[in-house]
């Protein structure tokens, strides 16, 4: 079935992997999958509030998250980006309140009004260097998460030492599941969460007080 899709997420991670997540005209969030790492690069299809017209199926993998759906037919452009008094409104109208309610109903993906302090770089024990966020949401609850906004990946790749300057205040937050890898058998049904887009009205990842939910 060919359709809308208004991407809200596009990833990309340190092995050249990518993903988008986004919502169809009925506000329902949608995963195309596979997403290449073109695809969401400067020339590709696939970028922030800008709509495109893709064929989608059912997913036919056996991990299938809820909202994955098998590309059955290339996106295109389908109209131009929002602008910002469209994107002020679809934010606010769409964010949750919390992390735990952006994926309540075995949601893999949402969007969350959040206070971040910092981005930063951190290494992991494998001796890897992630770009990672720290962020509130309206409960207190804390939060650091790796980041995959495919802007701040490719902007500030690793290794990072220092948090990044200017880049903390209120603003909205992607947040994606991974598929289940069984490091977070409680919390997150055995996903990882990662935060999949840093988004304000603007469209941007700077200016986070402009962007105040």
């Amino acid at each position: 079935m060919t359709g809308t899709l208004l991407p809200l997420a596009v990833t990309l991670d340190a092995d050249g992997g990518a993903c988008v997540a986004g919502l169809d005209l009925d506000g329902r969030w949608i995963r195309p999958e596979p997403v290449t790492a073109e695809q969401v690069g400067p020339e590709g299809p696939y970028a922030f509030f800008q709509p495109v017209r893709i064929g989608l199926g059912p997913s036919t993998e056996p991990d299938a998250r809820p909202e994955d759906r098998a590309v059955i037919a290339p996106p295109r452009p389908a109209g131009p980006a929002l602008d910002p008094a469209m994107r002020e409104h679809l934010l606010k109208d769409t964010a949750d309140a919390t992390v735990e309610q952006a994926f309540a109903g075995e949601r893999s993906a949402g969007l969350v009004a959040a206070e971040v302090r910092r981005i930063h770089g951190r290494r992991s024990t494998g001796g890897r260097s992630f770009l990672r966020l720290e962020f509130t949401d309206a409960s207190g609850a804390e939060h650091d998460w790796i980041v995959r906004d495919a802007r701040l990946v490719r902007a500030f790749p690793a290794p990072l030492e220092e948090p990044l300057p200017d880049l903390a205040g209120p603003c909205f937050l992607s947040i994606g599941l991974t598929k289940p890898n069984g490091r977070f058998p409680g919390r997150f049904r055995g996903c990882h969460p990662l935060v999949v887009g840093v988004l304000s009205e603007r469209g941007d990842v700077s200016g986070f007080g402009a962007a105040r939910p």
